[in-house]
C-alpha cells in the first residue's frame, strides 16, 4: 500500500469514525434537548398544570369554559387564577432555551436541587395524561464580568439568575439563564386573579366618598355650570373648588383598575360588618361601582367589599389612606 493510499484510508476512517460519533451523539434524547428547548408543548391543549414542591403545598391550575382556577392540590374547590400569571407560565416554560448541561450524573441530582426536594411542574391535557414535565431546582447568581459582550450586555444589574432543570425521565441536568421562583414558589393565593374590576378612566364622571361624620363628599368632572377657568378634560371639582390635577389622577388610577393585594382567607363579605368608608364610581353610560371598606381587625390595613367580588379584599394602609383623606386633601394648597 502506497503512502497516499495509507493517507486517504486514514482519512476516510477519521471522518466515518466522526460522522458515526456526531451521530450517536444527536440522537440521545439530552442531547436534542440541549440543541433546543426543554418541552414540547402545545400550550393549547394543556387543561392542567400541577405544580408540586417539597417544602410546602402543592397548586392546582385547571382551565374550564370561564378562565382558569386554582387551587390546593388536595382540595377540589378553587378561585379564579391570574390570566397574566398562567399565559406567563404556559408562554415561558415550552420556550425555555438550554444554557448548558452542567452535569450527567444522578448522584450530582442533590446539588442543584433537581431531585426530591425540587419543584416538579407537570402539564397535563384533556384526559389526564401528561404533556410535558420539568423538575425545577435551585436558583443561583452568575455575577457579569466586566468588559464583557454579547449576552452580557443583556444581563440585569447585579448578575443573571441561573436556575438547574431537568425532565423526570432524564438524568442530564441543565443550566437556564432566568429565574422559575416566580412558578415554582408562588402560593395559591399568588396565583389568584387580583383584579377586582376595571374601567376606563375616561369613563369616571363622579366619585362619591362616604366617610364618617360629616366628612364625605363627591368629587366630580366638571359640568356647563361650572366656571370656565375650571372646564377641562383633566379638570375635576368638588364644592365648588378646582382640585389638584395630580392627587386626583393618583386616586382615578388606583380606583380605575381596583386590585387586592391579598385576600382575607376564611372570611366570608357577610362577616366583614358594615363598613366605615364607602367609595362609588359614576361610570359615563349610568354604571356604579361600590367599595366598602373596612379596617382590617388586626389594625393594619383595610378589608374591602364589593358586589362583584364574592371574596373579601385586602388593601395596604398607605395606599388607602392617602385616598381615604378629606376633601380639603385635593386641594392645590395641600
Amino acid at each position: 500500500m502506497t503512502n497516499a493510499t495509507k493517507t486517504l484510508s486514514i482519512i476516510f476512517a477519521g471522518t466515518l469514525a466522526l460522522a458515526l460519533v456526531t451521530s450517536w451523539n444527536w440522537s440521545d434524547p439530552s442531547s436534542a434537548a440541549f440543541q433546543g428547548r426543554l418541552l414540547s408543548v402545545d400550550t393549547s391543549a394543556v387543561r392542567v398544570v400541577q405544580i408540586d414542591r417539597s417544602g410546602g403545598p402543592s397548586v392546582r391550575l385547571k382551565r374550564g369554559a370561564d378562565g382558569w382556577r386554582v387551587a390546593s392540590g388536595d382540595t377540589t374547590s378553587g378561585f379564579p387564577a391570574s390570566r397574566d400569571a398562567v399565559h406567563n407560565l404556559l408562554e415561558s416554560l415550552p420556550s425555555l432555551q438550554v444554557d448548558a448541561v452542567v452535569t450527567r450524573q444522578s448522584s450530582k441530582h442533590p446539588r442543584y436541587g433537581v431531585d426530591s426536594t425540587g419543584t416538579t411542574i407537570t402539564m397535563l391535557g384533556d384526559g389526564g395524561e401528561a404533556l410535558g414535565q420539568l423538575i425545577v431546582g435551585r436558583t443561583r447568581i452568575r455575577r457579569p464580568q466586566s468588559g464583557g459582550q454579547g449576552r452580557s450586555r443583556r444581563r440585569r444589574q447585579g448578575g443573571t439568575p441561573i436556575t438547574y432543570v431537568r425532565t423526570p425521565e432524564q438524568a442530564e441536568v441543565y443550566s437556564v439563564e432566568r429565574s422559575l421562583r416566580s412558578f415554582a414558589s408562588r402560593s395559591v393565593e399568588e396565583w389568584r386573579d387580583k383584579v377586582i374590576w376595571d374601567v376606563d378612566r375616561a369613563d369616571i364622571q363622579r366619585v362619591d366618598f362616604t366617610f364618617p361624620g360629616d366628612s364625605s363628599f363627591t368629587m366630580r368632572r366638571p359640568s356647563v355650570g361650572d366656571t370656565a377657568s375650571t372646564v377641562g378634560p383633566a379638570t375635576w371639582v368638588a364644592e365648588g373648588d378646582t382640585l389638584a390635577r395630580s392627587k386626583v389622577s393618583s386616586t382615578l388610577r388606583t380606583l380605575a383598575t381596583l386590585e387586592a393585594d391579598g385576600f382575607a382567607t376564611g372570611t366570608s363579605p357577610s362577616e366583614v360588618g358594615p363598613s366605615q368608608y364607602e367609595i362609588r364610581l359614576h361610570l359615563s353610560d349610568g354604571a356604579k361601582r361600590t367599595l366598602r371598606l373596612r379596617s382590617a381587625p388586626e389594625g393594619s390595613g383595610y378589608y374591602g367589599t364589593t358586589d362583584e367580588f364574592e371574596y373579601v379584599a385586602r388593601f395596604q394602609q398607605d395606599t388607602w389612606d392617602r385616598i381615604l383623606r378629606g376633601r380639603t386633601a385635593y386641594l392645590d394648597a395641600n
